[in-house]
């Protein structure tokens, strides 16, 4: 049996090709005409329209700043967004801050922390153990860095949490809360690579969000430490 193929007349082709922008808020006077003229790309415009509308109405709330570092890091993993300039936009941002120089210094050990871990990937890892809001403990890498370079990343970490926990006052409750809720989040991340690469020493994707966890721990702390000083 011969197959009936059909071919979509060249109107609604057009009123899909301008449809978008239309719907952008530019002038496309054929949408409208078509819309009119053809029932079914008629449907398809009132629906839009309709959902638009709907989302138009839909209050606007500020993703938690965990969001934002999280979606930074996949566009620069993605290479969609990438800083030309040497080092990262939160070690730029510290010199916001009465002392940027041991701050800048603390980013930049775990900016190399994370670098080795990453590296290390047939490097053994001690089992995670139980912590509290702000991290994993010292040890829970010390036989993948080594107990010399494990040390200043866990002591770099801390002292950004020392300083985030000393200025989180100046912050409002709700926002406070949104950077608290981040940081649990990232801390079960690195609480999860951790634990994969205990079974999966070789896992190199558990490697990269290990890393992914610790930067974005970074960044959110020094957001956070941003916001505090203003």
């Amino acid at each position: 049996m011969q197959e009936v193929r059909y071919e979509k007349p060249l109107a609604c082709v057009q009123f899909e090709t301008e449809l978008e922008a239309f719907l952008e808020g530019e002038s496309r006077p054929f949408v409208s005409a078509h819309a009119r003229a053809c029932e079914f790309c008629g449907s398809v415009l009132a629906d839009l329209e309709q959902l638009c509308a709907a989302a138009r109405a839909l209050p606007l709330e500020e993703p938690s700043p965990a969001v934002w570092a999280s979606l930074h890091a996949r566009l620069e993993r993605e290479g969609i967004q990438r800083e030309r300039t040497t080092g990262w936009t939160w070690l730029r941002r510290l010199h916001v801050w009465p002392h940027p120089a041991p701050l800048g210094a603390l980013a930049s050990v775990v900016l190399v922390g994370v670098f080795i871990l990453m590296a290390s990937s047939t490097s053994r890892i001690s089992p995670p153990r139980t912590e509290g809001r702000y991290g994993p403990p010292p040890t829970s890498v010390a036989s993948l860095l080594g107990a010399n370079q494990a040390a200043d990343l866990t002591r770099a970490i801390q002292d950004l949490e020392s300083a985030y926990q000393l200025n989180s006052k100046n912050l409002a409750p709700d926002v406070k809360a949104s950077y608290d809720k981040g940081l649990d989040s990232l801390n079960e991340s690195i609480r999860e690579s951790l634990a994969s690469l205990q079974q999966e020493p070789d896992n190199a994707l558990a490697h990269e969000y290990l890393m992914d966890a610790y930067s974005r721990k970074a960044e959110v702390l020094s957001s956070a430490l941003e916001s505090g000083g203003r």
